[in-house]
């Protein structure tokens, strides 16, 4: 694209931006708007709507049928989506009510606030509309709201089908509540029980990375959910070429499934796993339950004090290492190349 036509679409979509100006249409006609925009190549309009921030894109998508249309057809660039509980304005009961919320964040244009199951699904309506990042922020699980609100959506996606499931690269729930003094009822969920529900409403072919920061997450929500009786909470995550996961603490068993886990499949260079514990765990006795000889191979000429334990273990892939290192509260692995692990092991975020 030359200079010119850069130069002409950038005029073309700052008029569609300000069309909701009373300055624009003082100065441009209704009729002329339309015959001007109607004019336009197909392959010109679509480039014109990538442009758009959400809210014009909204507006211009309620203004007919074709344009309704052209919209649909043009997928939706999303950095990251961020979900919460909060209060907002309910105008039926003209009070403050508990909803769940999300804001919508792009490169382009500002942040969009919106709420409600429809207004969700519509940012995934064009197949090829996929966020990078989404985000479940302090998503209160012990509020109706969120059971109310999963609840709906799973219901609608049935509706809609497996085609209308929300798609994101990397999904990152944070939230760890303290279980709320005084007596718990019936109906009071699970610890955790949400991050299930959340996963089933993802469509798993775009999902590359998911961070459990923080979470209430535990073993027997898998047993008590899913009917497993002989599966742990880190077994359900090993399949992952990424895998972030902080818990209370972690056994040694647990801690070696993944490293074998990351052994035996054929993972491409920069797969990672990192496991934090906020109880530390005894690394001697760790290292003592893993099969074969223990060797500390450090990285790099200086030594990091709060490093304790590095080591490389073979992979399928003869040219490639998993190079873990260890400590009383963290073991981080990275697939690197066995001739430049000291360069790969730091570029696993790229």
């Amino acid at each position: 694209m030359d200079a010119k036509l850069n130069l002409d679409l950038y005029e073309i979509t700052s008029s569609m931006s300000d069309l909701s100006s009373s300055d624009s249409i003082d100065l441009i006609t209704p009729e002329s708007q339309t015959n001007f925009w109607k004019d336009l190549p197909p392959a010109f309009q679509k480039e014109v709507v990538k442009k758009l921030d959400y809210k014009s894109r909204c507006c211009l998508r309620k203004s007919s049928k074709t344009n309704r249309d052209l919209v649909d057809a043009c997928p939706l660039i999303m950095s990251y989506i961020t979900m919460k509980t909060d209060r907002i304005y309910n105008p039926k009961t003209k009070q403050l009510d508990e909803q769940v919320v999300f804001s919508v964040f792009a490169d382009n244009w500002r942040s969009v606030n919106l709420h409600g199951i429809d207004d969700l699904l519509s940012l995934f309506r064009n197949r090829r509309s996929v966020a990078q990042s989404f985000w479940f922020d302090y998503f209160d699980e012990s509020k109706p709201c969120v059971t109310k609100f999963l609840e709906d959506l799973e219901r609608e996606l049935k509706k809609r089908g497996t085609s209308s499931k929300l798609r994101a690269r990397k999904i990152q729930w944070n939230n760890a509540k303290t279980p709320t003094k005084g007596k718990v009822t019936a109906a009071s969920p699970d610890p955790g029980v949400h991050v299930l529900n959340v996963l089933k409403c993802f469509d798993a072919k775009f999902l590359k990375s998911l961070d459990i920061v923080k979470s209430n997450f535990t073993s027997s929500t898998i047993r008590n959910q899913l009917g497993i009786s002989s599966k742990t909470m880190i077994d359900l995550f090993l399949t992952a070429e990424k895998l972030k996961f902080t818990a209370q603490t972690f056994t040694a068993q647990e801690i070696w499934r993944v490293i074998e886990s990351f052994q035996t499949r054929d993972l491409p260079r920069g797969s990672h796993f990192q496991l934090t514990a906020h109880k530390p765990w005894d690394l001697e006795d760790v290292l003592g339950s893993f099969p074969g000889p223990i060797r500390d191979e450090p990285i790099g000429v200086g030594r990091n004090p709060f490093i304790k334990h590095t080591q490389r273990f073979k992979t399928r892939d003869t040219e490639n290492v998993l190079v873990v290192k260890f400590n009383s509260e963290t073991v981080r692995g990275v697939v690197c190349r066995a001739d430049y692990v000291e360069q790969d092991y730091g570029r696993d975020t790229q």
